[in-house]
């Protein structure tokens, strides 16, 4: 439900058309928009696993062919889990379908492709007000038409809803209507995760009325949490003043300028132009710089980034040091063998991956997006050796490192609060304690050094929990924040308990000592 007073407006201008903006200086934190969902439904279809339209979860098929049945609606493949969990998005009317359409859709149409289009269509009869909302959003018709996703929506949607057999009083629906239907729901609907145990299984999504007016922005200045009920919060991730936009990151923040902008072409219709986007160089986060072939010392960037596609061969891109410009197949060229490598390396072996990293920054920046992907996989790992009986330094090292590097580049594309950073945040706070403990025992810190690394570690772990907590209690960040107060509780003690250690100088700066004193002798 929105508050009284919202702290929200609509307002209109020939860039974003309708967007959202604050009516008043909002900080950081600070809750803009809290609202539910009108729609709710799959994104993609995964045949290992059923899907219940009821509660949205999905659930391991137990044998090959064995196929479930809803228990309200009965209605397979569907899981057992009760209808009656959540009844605001599996609706009588939509039941009734099911029943009415039975021999169809058991004749193999996978159903989850068609069910949020659908729902949206009984919209109109379930609820005029809302469907006029609906009716009003943007669906690029004139862009989309003729292109791969328009015939795909046609055959797997538009098709198979006009072949069922619909209830009596209502109107069969157009096929125009049906596309437009279609294009709201891939340009304006958000993606969410499963609810329940297997989170993240079944990618979903959900339309929002109000939430789906926020601009674009590859920074944004909004940080979004959603409970196991679809219920969106929109919270500042940054201070907004009055009158300023309200700006979600519709791609990945952590893509380069060239990736994230097809993204959004091809998704989203429209050329982003915001200062990361404009910025050859993307705000010193280099996601897209390639070490310069001739000078081995500065990095390429693009010389104009408003030609598109800047990967071909009209495109030129110019080394920051010596000037060279090469033409975007080259680096199109460049970036295919690496991205090819990258996708071949698996997250098992550390040694594997780092070696990689090296041989990849001959031409590749540290930042450079691909470099981030394969620092990812090098960090899933070193979490393997963290949960070890006695970590390896060498890898503890490389993890603070890497985790380090990859915050860096977050908070230049993420300002603020971050879901990214705060999980993050809690990682760089692990191997800090377990290096400074290890330091410790070999004698090589002192007990003061020792507590200084673990309150070092602990500010770390509180600004990840100021991030963290804002999520609610059941998503995989919620839990991470209740391990997280139970370890902040833990480190608290542990470093209570290392002020308490006799003070010792450390065998390292005795072995020194005693090496000056002979010197001196």
């Amino acid at each position: 439900m929105a508050p009284i007073f919202p702290k929200y407006k609509i307002a209109h201008s020939k860039k974003f058309g309708r967007y959202l903006v604050t009516t008043k200086n909002v900080a950081p934190g600070e809750v803009i928009i809290r609202e539910e969902p009108i729609a709710v439904g799959p994104m993609t279809y995964n045949k290992n696993y059923c899907f219940c339209f009821a509660c949205l979860r999905s659930l391991p098929k137990i044998g090959a062919g064995n196929r479930y049945a809803c228990s309200r609606c009965n209605f397979a493949p569907l899981c057992s889990v009760a209808c009656e969990a959540r009844t605001n998005h599996h609706t009588d009317d939509e039941c009734q379908i099911f029943r009415d359409n039975r021999e169809l859709l058991e004749t193999g149409i996978d159903t989850t492709k068609i069910l949020l289009a659908l729902r949206l269509w009984l919209t109109k009869y379930r609820n005029p007000v809302t469907w006029e909302r609906i009716n009003h959003m943007e669906a690029y018709l004139d862009k989309r038409i003729g292109t791969p996703v328009w015939k795909e929506r046609e055959v797997d949607v538009v098709d198979v809803i006009r072949k069922l057999r619909m209830p009596a009083e209502t109107e069969p629906p157009s096929a125009e209507l049906m596309q437009k239907l279609c294009g709201i729901l891939d340009v304006n609907a958000f993606e969410l995760r499963s609810p329940g145990v297997l989170d993240g299984l079944l990618p979903l999504r959900g339309l929002y009325i109000e939430a789906t007016l926020m601009a674009h922005d590859c920074r944004g200045n909004t940080y979004l949490t959603v409970d196991d009920n679809f219920q969106l919060t929109v919270y500042a991730s940054v201070p907004i003043k009055q009158d300023e936009p309200i700006l979600f990151n519709y791609t990945s923040s952590l893509l380069g300028t060239l990736e994230r902008r097809e993204h959004l072409r091809e998704g989203k219709y429209f050329e982003c132009e915001c200062p990361l986007c404009e910025d050859p160089y993307e705000l010193q986060s280099h996601l897209s710089s390639v070490l310069c072939p001739r000078c081995k010392e500065g990095f390429v960037g693009m010389q104009d980034t408003s030609v598109i596609p800047s990967y071909e061969r009209a495109s030129r891109w110019q080394c920051q040091i010596c000037k060279r410009t090469y033409g975007g197949r080259l680096i199109r060229a460049t970036l295919n063998i690496c991205k090819t490598l990258v996708d071949e390396c698996e997250d098992i072996d550390v040694k594997s991956i780092d070696n990689l990293l090296k041989r990849l920054s001959q031409s590749l920046h540290a930042n450079h997006f691909l470099m981030l992907s394969l620092k990812q996989k090098l960090l899933t790992a070193c979490r393997r050796e963290i949960t070890s009986l006695n970590p390896r330094r060498k890898i503890m090292q490389k993890m603070l490192n890497t985790c380090k590097e990859v915050y860096n580049v977050l908070d230049i594309v993420e300002p603020g609060i971050s879901r990214s950073k705060g999980i993050m945040l809690y990682e760089i706070h692990l191997p800090m304690i377990i290096l400074a403990n290890q330091s410790y025992s070999a004698r090589e810190i002192s007990s003061a050094q020792l507590v200084c690394r673990l309150e070092e570690a602990r500010d770390l772990l509180k600004k990840a929990l100021t991030m963290l907590l804002l999520q609610p209690a059941t998503t995989p960040e919620g839990k991470l924040a209740k391990r997280a107060l139970e370890e902040l509780r833990t480190l608290n003690q542990n470093i209570s308990d290392a002020k308490s250690l006799p003070p010792e100088e450390p065998k390292v700066h005795a072995r020194r000592a005693k090496e000056q004193r002979k010197k001196i002798r």
